[in-house]
C-alpha cells in the first residue's frame, strides 16, 4: 500500500464508519475498503494485522490507536 492508497483507505473508513458506525468487535469496514481498492489478499492480511499491532482491534481504534503508526509505515 502506498501513500496514495492510505488515504483512500482512511477516506472511506470515515465515510463508512459515518454510515455504519463501528460495531467495537472487528475491522469488517476496513475489510471491506480492502477489497474494495482489489489489494492483494496477502497485502491486506499484513494490513490488517499492522492495523491489530498498533492497538487498532476494530474500525473506530483504526483511526484511534493505529492512523500514526499506519501513516509511518506506509506513507511513502
Amino acid at each position: 500500500m502506498n501513500k496514495r492508497d492510505l488515504e483512500k483507505f482512511f477516506n472511506r473508513l470515515e465515510e463508512l464508519l459515518e454510515t455504519n458506525g463501528c460495531n467495537a468487535r472487528d475491522l469488517t469496514n476496513a475489510e471491506i475498503i480492502l477489497k474494495e481498492m482489489s489489494i492483494p489478499k496477502e497485502k491486506q492480511e499484513e494490513f490488517l494485522e499492522d492495523c491489530r499491532y498498533s492497538g487498532g482491534f476494530c474500525d473506530c481504534e483504526i483511526f484511534l490507536n493505529s492512523e500514526e503508526y499506519l501513516r509511518e509505515k506506509y506513507d511513502k
